[in-house]
């Protein structure tokens, strides 16, 4: 199997409820960090489907804020909820105000705490909201801003994934190895290719902008609080590091479109 195929197959079985092709697993071991290049086009391919139940849901005549919520339901569905896990044991991790190892400790609890809930509530009111508001403008705005937040947020996590290093020696993200900083810097690149693309289409320049502004702000602010609070980076922080960064992505194309 070709490499770059069978990459974005491994990605993608990782990464989502699509079942795993043993083709693309042949002559392993395949340490998911090697495949970072591929998060972005994962992303795409999981926004797809949402993207187009949209529209159709739109175009059925049902409103802007019932089709933002069926899209988001059916992309949570198909990634099983990973990143959306990880923002949760961020919170309460984070939140707290734990110490290095306490907060490594409640991160790794499978338990959700009051910080955890708190935290998936808002996200995914806001991006409900920010998706229904595009949507009430144009649906295929709206797709557009879909596709682009899931392609360009998928890039970042890869690249945070490679300019950390592992702040949990046994944990999952550790044991899959560490994208180099080449791999990282295409997963960005591979991202921001059609997330800025994609993020025009939706809101023109203006929104292409702001969009990449906003994220890159979110991007910055949240390393930095992962490094001083924690050392480095953990699969969890990785989860959440996607959500913060779509969320980013989809204010700045409101704010342009309103």
């Amino acid at each position: 199997m070709i490499q770059p195929v069978a990459s974005l197959l491994r990605a993608l079985s990782f990464l989502s409820r699509f079942p795993a092709l043993p083709q693309a697993f042949r002559g392993g071991p395949h340490p998911l960090a090697a495949d970072a290049p591929s998060f972005p086009v994962v992303g795409l391919i999981v926004g797809f489907v949402p993207a187009v139940l949209l529209l159709l849901v739109m175009a059925a005549g049902l409103s802007p804020l019932t089709a933002a919520i069926l899209a988001l339901a059916l992309m949570v569905a198909s990634t099983g909820a990973l990143h959306e896990d990880g923002l949760g044991d961020t919170a309460d991790g984070l939140f707290g105000h734990a110490g290095k190892d306490r907060a490594l400790d409640i991160m790794k609890d499978s338990r959700i705490g009051t910080y955890g809930v708190l935290a998936l509530s808002f996200a995914l009111l806001l991006r409900i909201a920010l998706l229904a508001e595009m949507a009430m403008a144009s649906p295929l705005a709206a797709a557009c801003a879909l596709l682009a937040a899931a392609a360009a947020s998928r890039g970042g996590m890869g690249f945070l994934w490679s300019s950390l290093p592992s702040a949990r020696p046994d944990g999952v993200a550790d044991r899959l190895g560490r994208p180099t900083h080449r791999q990282g810097l295409w997963s960005l690149a591979l991202g921001m290719a059609p997330g800025i693309l994609l993020c025009w289409m939706a809101s023109g320049l203006s929104g292409a902008v702001l969009a990449a502004a906003i994220a890159t702000i979110v991007y910055l602010w949240f390393r930095s609080v992962v490094r001083r609070r924690l050392g480095g980076q953990t699969g969890d922080t990785l989860g959440a590091c996607q959500q913060l960064l779509e969320i980013a992505i989809l204010l700045g194309l409101a704010l342009a479109s309103g």
